[in-house]
């Protein structure tokens, strides 16, 4: 568990769409790709900071109650208890990395790319347990 991480572009474990480049107890990062229209609705966590960086294309992040227009290089950080959301407002997919601390985002996301896949729609209290609360 205390062995250093380094991995090569693509190297990283596959869910879903995302790759995983770090899955620690006190650290999550992946990164994805987010199609032109897609991103996620507002939501917050209370425990956990989230975290993104724009590798590449044109992403709008509403964060508290703030508006940030974030191209290459742009880095928003929502601490806990902060609501945030973002779409990708541009006309080609954008790639972001998303860090969240403390780790458990990725079983978060393994286990929500399982229910999906099998045809489940998770309730409630699965998003609860995973420190995800929609508003």
């Amino acid at each position: 568990m205390d062995d250093p991480v380094v991995l090569d572009p693509g190297e990283g474990e596959r869910v879903g769409r995302n790759e995983v480049k770090t899955a620690r107890p006190e650290l999550s990062v992946i990164e994805f790709e987010v199609r032109p229209g897609g991103g996620v609705d507002p939501h917050f966590h209370k425990a956990q900071s989230d975290a993104f960086s724009v590798i590449e294309g044109e992403v709008e992040f509403h964060v508290g109650d703030g508006v940030v227009s974030g191209t290459t290089g742009t880095y928003v950080l929502a601490p806990p208890n902060v609501v945030h959301s973002f779409r990708n407002v541009g006309t080609e997919p954008a790639r972001l990395l998303n860090l969240h601390a403390p780790g458990g985002f990725v079983e978060y996301r393994r286990e929500l790319e399982e229910l999906r896949s099998n045809g489940i729609e998770p309730d409630g209290a699965f998003f609860e347990r995973h420190d995800v609360f929609d508003v």
